[in-house]
C-alpha cells in the first residue's frame, strides 16, 4: 500500500513540476506583454496550443478578429494543392487549326518567361506564317486584382496583379543611377513604359515612392525620392495583355513569323486544333516560393486556378474560396465564422483569429499527407526569416505575415521539452518600426521553445 500511495505521489508531484514550468513560461509571456507598449497602443493576439493532445497552452486575445496577411497562405496554398496536386503542371500550349490560325492557349503560369516564348517561336518558325493569331485567355478571369487589395497596390512590386496574361512575374525593371548632379531613371526593359522622373538628390536620406493613374494615363508611373546608390527597382506593370502582346510582337518579328491578317482576338481554342509546341513548368518549384519567399503572385494564382479545377469552370476567386471553405470544413475545421477573400493575405477584407489559426494548424499536422507540404514551410533562416530565429534552426516551421500596420507568425515550434506546440502571433494597429515587432514575435517563440 504504501509503495502505491509513494508512486501516486511522486506522479502528482511530476505533473505539478510540469504545470508550473510551463506556467512560468507563459507568466514571462504576460510580463512580455503588459511590459510592452504594443499592449496599450495596439491589438496583439496570441494562441499556443499543444500539438499532441489540442489543450490550448496560452491565449492572449485569442477571439479576436485580426488580418492574417501572409500567414494565411499556409492554409489557401494546401486547400489548392489538395485539388491541383503536388504533380500539377503550368501550361502554355501552342495549336494550329485547319486553317492556319494559331492559338497560344495560356496556362495563368507564374514561371513563364520571355525567354521561353522566344524558345517557342523559334520552333515555330518553319511554319513561316499563320492566317490569324488568337489568345485563349478562358483558364481564369479578368479579375486582376482581388477583393479587399488597395488601390495603391497597382505600384507595390509585391503585389502584382494577376491574368492569365502571366509573363515575367508581371514587372518591369528600371535603374535608378545616381550622378553627381542628379538621378536618372533608365528603363530596363523595352517595353514601352513612360516613368516620370520626380527623383531629387539627398546625400542623407534613401527613399522610392512610385505613383500611377491608370484612370488618367495608364502605362505611366512617376518616380520619386532619392537614393544613395545606383540601384534597380521592380516596377507591377499596369496591363499584362498590352505586355504580353508587345512581347509576342517583337518576338513574331525576330523569328520571322507573318500573321497574314487578325492578331490578338481573344477565342478559345477549338478541340480539333493540333498542338504544336507546349512550354511546361512545374508547380513544385513555386511551393516553396509561396511558403518561405510569400510571393503573392504565385500564391494567387495558384489560388484561384484551384476554384477553376474544382469546378471545371474558368477560374475565379469566389470558386477558390469555395473550394477552401468545403476543403476544411470537410476535415472537421469550421470556416463560417472566418473571412477569407484571397489566396494570399493581402486583402483587408480577410478576417481570422488566433485561436482559429492553431486549431486549424493541430487538425493539419495530424493528415497523413500533411508532412510533405510542412517540409516546405520555412525555417529560421529561410527566406522571410533569412535573419530571424536563428537559435531554432531545425526546432521550427514558420510562415510570416506583414503588411502595413499588421504583423504575424504562426507554425509549429519543438520545445526543448520535447513537445512540439501549434503558435500564432497577430500584431495589428500600431506604428513602431516593423523591426521592433518582428523582435517583439521572436520574443515570445523564444520563450515558447524554452519551455
Amino acid at each position: 500500500m504504501n509503495k502505491i500511495i509513494k508512486f501516486f505521489i511522486f506522479t502528482l508531484i511530476i505533473l505539478i513540476n510540469t504545470n508550473e514550468c510551463f506556467a512560468l513560461s507563459t507568466g514571462k509571456i504576460d510580463k512580455l506583454i503588459k511590459n510592452s507598449q504594443l499592449n496599450e497602443t495596439s491589438t496583439i493576439s496570441i494562441s499556443v496550443k499543444n500539438l499532441e493532445n489540442g489543450n490550448t497552452e496560452y491565449e492572449y486575445n485569442s477571439k479576436k478578429y485580426l488580418h492574417p496577411a501572409s500567414t494565411l497562405k499556409i492554409f489557401t496554398t494546401y486547400a489548392a494543392l489538395n485539388v491541383l496536386g503536388y504533380d500539377y503542371t503550368f501550361k502554355t500550349g501552342f495549336y494550329k487549326d485547319s486553317n492556319n490560325n494559331l492559338y497560344i492557349k495560356l496556362g495563368a503560369d507564374p514561371l513563364l518567361t520571355t525567354a521561353q516564348l522566344n524558345e517557342a517561336f523559334s520552333q515555330l518558325k518553319t511554319f513561316s506564317s499563320f492566317e490569324n493569331l488568337y489568345f485563349d485567355d478562358s483558364i481564369i478571369d479578368k479579375k486582376e486584382f482581388s477583393t479587399g487589395w488597395m488601390w495603391d497596390d497597382d505600384v507595390n512590386p509585391y503585389t502584382p496583379k494577376v491574368s492569365a496574361y502571366n509573363l515575367d512575374k508581371n514587372i518591369i525593371t528600371a535603374t535608378l543611377v545616381k550622378n553627381s548632379d542628379n538621378i536618372k531613371i533608365e528603363n530596363n526593359s523595352q517595353y514601352p513604359m513612360t516613368l516620370i522622373n520626380l527623383m531629387s538628390l539627398n546625400n542623407n536620406k534613401e527613399y522610392i515612392e512610385m505613383n500611377r493613374y491608370n484612370w488618367n494615363t495608364p502605362e505611366v508611373t512617376e518616380i520619386s525620392g532619392s537614393v544613395m546608390n545606383t540601384i534597380k527597382i521592380a516596377i507591377p506593370l499596369s496591363s499584362m495583355r498590352r505586355y504580353f502582346i508587345y512581347t509576342i510582337e517583337k518576338l513574331l518579328d525576330t523569328n520571322n513569323i507573318k500573321i497574314n491578317s487578325t492578331l490578338y482576338a481573344s477565342k478559345i481554342t477549338p478541340n480539333d486544333a493540333t498542338l504544336i509546341y507546349e512550354i511546361k513548368n512545374p508547380i513544385n518549384l513555386i511551393i516553396p516560393e509561396i511558403l518561405q519567399n510569400s510571393n503573392n503572385l504565385m500564391a494567387e494564382t495558384v489560388f484561384k486556378l484551384s476554384g477553376g479545377k474544382k469546378y471545371n469552370s474558368t477560374a475565379s476567386e469566389q470558386l477558390a474560396i469555395n473550394n477552401f471553405n468545403e476543403f476544411y470544413n470537410s476535415i472537421g475545421i469550421d470556416t463560417h465564422n472566418i473571412i477569407i477573400k484571397d489566396g494570399s493575405g493581402v486583402s483587408r477584407n480577410n478576417l481570422v483569429y488566433t485561436d482559429w489559426i492553431t486549431t486549424a494548424l493541430n487538425k493539419l499536422y495530424k493528415l497523413q499527407e500533411f508532412k510533405r507540404y510542412s517540409e516546405y514551410m520555412a525555417q529560421p533562416g529561410d527566406g522571410t526569416l533569412s535573419k530571424r530565429l536563428y537559435d531554432l534552426r531545425g526546432e521550427a516551421r514558420l510562415k510570416t505575415g506583414s503588411l502595413s500596420n499588421v504583423s504575424g507568425i504562426i507554425g509549429y515550434v519543438k520545445s526543448k521539452d520535447g513537445k512540439t506546440y501549434s503558435v500564432a502571433i497577430l500584431i495589428q494597429n500600431f506604428t513602431k518600426p516593423n523591426s521592433e515587432i518582428k523582435t517583439f514575435e521572436d520574443d515570445i517563440i523564444k520563450l515558447i521553445y524554452n519551455q
